[in-house]
């Protein structure tokens, strides 16, 4: 007789007392155990929901970015290995385009100087303005804080390509507003186009690469990879590996082997004679690192000086050029040159933690007077943490050297730094000459500069004077100093010397 027969006939009153007692009990145990079976199963599968929430969650910190919700480095390398290995067996291979989306400087000034909430707002913004724009089902990643990838599998015809992100430029231009805030953010894009860039996720990755890189230096929206972007790659690398060749072949004493300085006159007017010349009382110079390589001949600074700051191996050359700049004023003093001499930090060495000992060492060590020795900087240098680089101009001042401002007016922000920064010198940038002439605008941006300068005490000095009507003008507006080719090219040590005994009497 089963359980479920003997609850039926319970009730037919066939039992003795006895009988009916044992089986209420042998019920009641039944009961018991169907309840705990049923709390087991309850209990298990409420640890299977936990354990799926919990492998759900550690999957998206895996494969999910924080910030934007879009699919992080992890993710794209696995979709894209995937989508490239069924690509390359497929019988038709329809083009189409990798894309990176890199936002622009704007974006880094903005996460360094404003609330994290901002810029996690711009990134989900970006991220839904990508989601927005692109074709419904598109693969997007965020594999860097300001860096995208975006795999559009049927848009592989350069015109299409152009059209779409035409359109995703615009929308990604749109400003950002958050609390008052209006900010506009850019961006530099490459693209490599498979199956003719490539039909491999490695290989297309770094084809894109290539063209964000071209884009990012050459200030363009957008590049397609091209075989010569990677020559161009190559080369640099070559120049690189040349660079620590040298370096690493000759002690800080003897890189001018390969390495030398030039020197460009700044010359002070105090008007003119009656031929209408300039009449010069003092001229202190710029040194001009140059590269004789040994195969190439002599290599442009625009050419390396990029490299080496990339790198870091600007701090072993600008440690060369102060030793080397010591050395001059050394030399200076022998020949009753009255000079001052300025070097150009780098905003790698600037930041570098040694300049300020390396400064007083080789000064003490030369026994030269440090005043005669002066430092530009450019206004990258103090971006990252002005409070710390007032500290260190402060620290070089104390020591005697002087402070120069270089390409001022190129940046954004140099205005409002420039109040805050104990400087010397203020080195109006060469691109405001070059219409001065001819243009009221550029004449009034220079005028507010001087005004400027002076108000905070500070001095001028006006780069890229190339002739005799732009150094007028510009004498006129209360300019004292000069520099650029009107004058003098950058000179060798003997052909400097020549030119201060020409132009400085008695």
């Amino acid at each position: 007789m089963g359980l479920l027969d003997i609850s039926n006939n319970i009730s037919s009153g066939d039992f003795t007392e006895t009988e009916f007692t044992k089986i209420s009990r042998e019920l009641s145990e039944a009961r018991k155990k169907n309840n705990y079976l049923t709390n087991q199963i309850n209990n298990l599968l409420h640890y299977l929901s936990e354990e799926r929430k919990e492998r759900e969650k550690l999957e998206a910190r895996i494969n999910m970015h924080p910030k934007s919700g879009l699919g992080n480095h992890n993710k794209m390398d696995e979709d894209l290995e995937n989508f490239f290995n069924e690509y390359s067996h497929r019988m038709e291979q329809h083009s189409g385009s990798l894309i990176i989306v890199k936002l622009d400087e704007n974006f880094g000034i903005i996460t360094k100087t404003l609330k994290a909430a901002i810029s996690e707002w711009i990134i989900y913004q970006i991220s839904s303005r990508l989601k927005e724009k692109n074709p419904p089902g598109t693969p997007i990643y965020h594999i860097r804080d300001d860096e995208f990838v975006i795999l559009l599998e049927e848009y592989g015809e350069y015109g299409q390509i152009k059209n779409h992100l035409n359109k995703l430029i615009k929308e990604l231009s749109k400003p950002h507003i958050f609390s008052g805030y209006h900010i506009t953010i850019n961006c530099y894009i490459g693209i490599a186009v498979f199956p003719k860039d490539g039909t491999s996720k490695s290989t297309l990755l770094n084809h894109a690469d290539i063209a964000l890189s071209y884009s990012k230096s050459n200030k363009r929206k957008y590049s397609f990879y091209t075989p010569k972007m990677k020559e161009e790659v190559v080369e640099k690398m070559e120049l690189q590996n040349s660079i620590i060749k040298a370096l690493e072949e000759q002690s800080l004493h003897e890189i001018d082997k390969q390495f030398f300085i030039n020197m460009q006159p700044i010359v002070s007017v105090n008007g003119f004679n009656r031929e209408g010349l300039p009449l010069i009382d003092k001229i202190d110079a710029e040194a001009l690192i140059r590269w004789r390589h040994s195969e190439k001949g002599v290599i442009s600074p625009g050419a390396f000086i990029p490299v080496a700051e990339e790198t870091g191996l600007i701090i072993i050359i600008g440690k060369w050029v102060l030793y080397s700049a010591a050395s001059i004023i050394e030399k200076w003093s022998e020949m009753n040159i009255e000079s001052k001499l300025s070097i150009n930090a780098s905003p790698r060495q600037f930041n570098d933690n040694d300049l300020i000992e390396s400064v007083h060492r080789i000064t003490k060590f030369n026994k030269i007077d440090p005043s005669k020795l002066q430092i530009e900087i450019t206004e990258n240098s103090f971006l990252d943490d002005p409070e710390e680089a007032v500290k260190k101009i402060n620290k070089l001042k104390d020591l005697g050297v002087g402070i120069a401002i270089d390409d001022f007016g190129t940046g954004f922000s140099s205005i409002n730094y420039l109040r805050k920064l104990p400087v010397d010198v203020v080195k109006i940038d060469r691109s405001f000459i070059t219409k001065i002439e001819t243009s009221h605008r550029y004449r009034s941006i220079v005028k507010a500069i001087i005004a400027m300068s002076e108000e905070l005490g500070m001095s001028n000095v006006v780069e890229g004077v190339e002739n005799i009507n732009q150094l007028k003008i510009l004498y006129d507006f209360g300019i004292k100093n000069f520099q650029g080719f009107y004058f003098s090219k950058a000179l060798g040590m003997d052909d400097f010397a020549q030119f201060y005994k020409e132009k400085i009497k008695g």
